[in-house]
């Protein structure tokens, strides 16, 4: 059985470097850029995010997959990792990076990542039906 890992972790210390190496992974740079006060993070944000729709778009015509389903915990849950990221200044990546880079408060982000893992999990223990895209 041939290993899958140079294949992850090659992309995965790119992304890290990258994402470190721009702010992302700074509690202060980050609360600049939700607070409108750093536009560089927020401009390097918004290619990410727009060069991830046209890559994903392009996939989805390529292989011709159905239509777009959402759950309905999205709106929900998008509003609460929104939450999490501004007061914590860390998603699961940026807590991943600020671990490898030594800050220990990002423990507390594990913390309540772990806890949400938890409580999902305990709430809903089967999957909510999807609904269509408007």
């Amino acid at each position: 059985m041939k290993s899958h890992w140079p294949r992850v972790i090659v992309p995965g210390l790119l992304l890290g470097f990258t994402v470190s190496s721009l702010g992302f992974a700074d509690y202060n740079e980050l609360h600049r850029m939700l607070l409108f006060r750093d536009l560089r993070l927020l401009f390097a944000f918004a290619l990410a995010v727009g060069l991830c729709v046209i890559l994903f778009a392009s996939l989805r015509s390529h292989l011709k997959l159905g239509p777009i389903r959402f759950h309905s915990g999205t709106v929900p849950g998008a509003v609460l990792f929104g939450i999490g990221w501004a007061l914590t200044g860390a998603c699961p990546g940026i807590a991943v990076i600020q671990v490898a880079q030594g800050l220990w408060p990002v423990w507390a982000s594990f913390g309540g990542i772990l806890v949400g893992i938890w409580l999902h999990g305990r709430l809903l223990r089967r999957p909510a039906p999807a609904v269509d895209q408007c």
